[in-house]
């Protein structure tokens, strides 16, 4: 009866750390399945992911810094603005140009960004240096970036331009900054290729499985600012992902910019807001611009309220 019982226990026992080996086994194959893994090449993890991208090669490998003052308008270039006889125009500390049109301009249906681009241009001081970054339609806004050394200037209140369209999509008012001079800062130096950017976003979890990356681009991103209204702007890969969504990552040293668009124009909305309030109460540009703002900001402020709460 006593032996039964312990060839029971002796049964029971070797049951036991067998299934604790077999355990112990299959963590460890895990363990170095994901060390294999991490040891792939970034194309391989990619493709693991099913994360794709097509003719991604961009013929920029080396750049530098550069520095940009805040532009001050002369007496010449206000005197330019004041001419403009289809506008009422105000000029705010020599930087910031808040303008009414006398007539609303049509935005042609099915207009694309060339036309839309050559319509607003024409009509605004160093048109030529602006581009159409998007139609933000939940503010019913323009919203142009400024060019410089021959690229884009990615989310910079100093190189800005709002063109405030009202409910049948015609041009009423626009807030306009602009930067002025470049200088460029050092010697050139090699920059992370698209390819390494991709890495960096997937290994900072900005990338879903099967997403697209369907276009990457070099501009320009803020990096630091200094006194004086000079700013320093990094080399700066734009990533844009299934055609929707953008991430900017910084081309030397490979910092991910966290950006949010409509809190970037409540900001500035706020900041241009303050700043008109400096004009008489009675001028007639000074409220109608600030009817314009207080109008969106309510709708910012609505936006971020339904956000919040498909979050929660």
């Amino acid at each position: 009866m006593q032996w039964g019982h312990i060839k029971t226990l002796f049964i029971l026992s070797f049951l036991i750390l067998n299934i604790y080996l077999v355990s112990a086994f299959i963590d460890r194959q895990q363990d170095v399945s994901y060390l294999d893994n991490q040891e792939l090449p970034i194309e391989d993890q990619l493709a693991a992911e099913k994360i794709t991208y097509g003719d991604i090669n961009v013929d920029v490998t080396e750049s530098t810094y550069i520095s940009v003052i805040r532009k001050l308008l002369t007496s010449k270039e206000i005197e330019l603005l004041n001419g403009k006889e289809d506008q009422t125009i105000e000029v705010i500390d020599k930087n910031m140009i808040a303008a009414a049109l006398e007539k609303p301009v049509s935005i042609p249906k099915n207009a694309n960004r060339e036309i839309i681009e050559e319509l607003i241009q024409e009509k605004v001081l160093y048109g030529n240096e602006y581009f159409l970054w998007n139609w933000n339609e939940e503010l019913n806004l323009l919203v142009f970036f400024q060019k410089k050394e021959g690229q884009d200037i990615y989310y910079n209140e100093n190189g800005l331009l709002l063109v405030y369209l009202n409910d049948n999509n015609e041009i009423t008012h626009y807030t306009q900054t602009i930067l002025g001079e470049s200088e460029v800062q050092g010697d050139l130096v090699a920059l992370n290729q698209p390819t390494q950017v991709i890495g960096i976003l997937y290994k900072g979890n900005y990338l879903n499985r099967g997403d697209e990356i369907t276009h990457v681009e070099p501009g320009y991103y803020s990096r630091i600012a200094t006194e004086g209204g000079i700013q320093v702007f990094a080399p700066t890969w734009k990533v844009t992902v299934n055609d929707e969504r953008n991430h900017f990552v910084n081309a030397i040293e490979g910092i991910v910019y966290e950006n949010d668009e409509l809190e970037f124009l409540q900001n500035v909305m706020i900041d241009n807001k303050g700043r008109l309030t400096s004009l008489d109460d009675e001028n007639e540009l000074r409220n109608s611009m600030i009817q314009e703002l207080d109008k969106r900001l309510e709708i910012d402020t609505r936006l971020e309220i339904d956000n919040r709460s498909e979050t929660e």
